[in-house]
C-alpha cells in the first residue's frame, strides 16, 4: 500500500516537475522571440543612432525660443492693439474659443456614436453571446482593418470626399473609436458571469433578454469608464485632425503652422492644454464614481 501511494506521488512530481519545464521552456522561447523583435524595433527605427545631426536639443531651444511670445511687463494687460500685452498675443482668443468648442463637440459626437457601434460590433464577435464562429470571425476582422487604417489617412480620403469641415473629423473619429472600443467591450461582454445567463437560459429567456438582464448590468460601468477615456483621446485626435482640414481648432493650429507664426502656435496650444486638462478632470471624476458604484453594486 506503502509502496503504492509512493509511485503515484513520484508519478505526480514527474509530471508536475516536466510540466514545468515546458512552461520555461516556452516562457524562454517568447522571451527570447520578443528580446529579438525588440532590438530589431530599435536598430530599424534608429533609437540609439547618432546619425541625428548636431545639437537636436539645441534646435529645440531655438524653437520655444521663438515660440516665446515678446510680452512686456508695463503694457501686459493693455488692449488687443498694444504690441507686448497678453490680448495682442491671444489676438483672435473668441475665434480660438469657438474653434475649441466645436472640437469639443467633435469629440462628443464621434464618442457617441463610435461607442454605439462598439456595443453593437461587441455582442456579434463574443464569443459567449454570438454561437456563430463566421460572424464573430468577420467582426472581429473587421474592427481590426479600422483600427489598422492611421486616423490621418482616412481623414485625407474623406476631407476630399466631403470637403473640408467637421464632418470628414467626425466619421474619423466615430471610425475610429469603434475598432478600438469594439474589441475591448467585447473582452468585457466574454468576462461576465456566465451563472446570470445560465439563469436566465433556464427561465426561457430569449438572446435579447439575456443580452439586456444578464450582460448589461454587469458590464455598463465598464463601457462607460472605456467610453470616457476615448472621449479625452478624441479630443487631442480632434484637433489633431484639423491640420487636415477636418474642422475644429486644428485648421486654426494648421494656419499659424503655414504662416510660422510660432507665438500663435504656442497660445493656441496653451488654450488645447487647458481643454484637455478640464475634460480629463471630469472625465476622470466621473469614472471614478462609475467605478465606486461598480464595486458598491458588487
Amino acid at each position: 500500500m506503502s509502496t503504492g501511494s509512493e509511485a503515484v506521488v513520484e508519478n505526480f512530481e514527474t509530471r508536475r516537475r516536466r510540466a514545468l519545464r515546458r512552461h520555461w521552456l516556452q516562457s524562454g522561447v517568447g522571451l527570447l522571440i520578443f528580446s529579438m523583435v525588440l532590438a530589431a524595433s530599435f536598430q530599424e527605427s534608429q533609437f540609439f543612432s547618432s546619425d541625428i545631426g548636431g545639437d537636436p536639443l539645441g534646435r529645440i531651444g531655438e524653437f520655444l525660443v521663438r515660440m516665446t511670445p515678446s510680452l512686456q511687463g508695463p503694457v501686459l494687460f493693455e488692449g488687443r492693439s498694444t504690441p507686448g500685452s497678453l490680448a495682442s498675443w491671444f489676438y483672435d482668443l473668441p475665434g480660438w474659443l469657438a474653434a475649441i468648442w466645436q472640437t469639443i463637440e467633435m469629440a462628443i459626437v464621434a464618442t457617441v456614436f463610435g461607442s454605439l457601434g462598439a456595443v453593437g460590433a461587441s455582442l456579434l464577435c463574443a464569443s459567449n453571446l454570438m454561437p456563430w464562429r463566421p460572424v464573430r470571425f468577420l467582426v472581429r476582422r473587421s474592427l481590426e482593418v479600422t483600427r489598422t487604417i492611421p486616423d490621418l489617412v482616412l481623414a485625407l480620403i474623406l476631407v476630399a470626399a466631403f470637403g473640408v469641415g467637421p464632418l470628414p473629423g467626425v466619421i474619423t473619429l466615430s471610425i475610429s473609436t469603434m475598432g478600438g472600443l469594439g474589441k475591448l467591450f467585447a473582452e468585457i461582454n466574454e468576462e461576465v458571469d456566465p451563472r446570470q445567463l445560465e439563469a436566465l437560459d433556464a427561465a426561457g429567456a430569449g438572446l435579447l433578454n439575456k443580452i439586456r438582464f444578464g450582460v448589461f448590468p454587469q458590464v455598463f460601468p465598464a463601457y462607460a469608464s472605456y467610453g470616457l477615456l476615448r472621449l479625452e483621446g478624441n479630443l487631442a485626435g480632434a484637433a489633431a485632425l484639423g491640420i487636415v482640414g477636418a474642422g475644429g481648432i486644428g485648421l486654426e493650429l494648421q494656419r499659424a503652422i503655414t504662416y510660422t507664426e510660432y507665438n500663435t502656435y504656442l497660445a493656441i496650444l496653451i488654450l488645447m492644454v487647458a481643454m484637455i486638462f478640464l475634460i480629463d478632470l471630469m472625465s476622470e471624476a466621473i469614472r471614478h464614481r462609475l467605478i465606486r458604484l461598480d464595486e458598491g453594486g458588487q
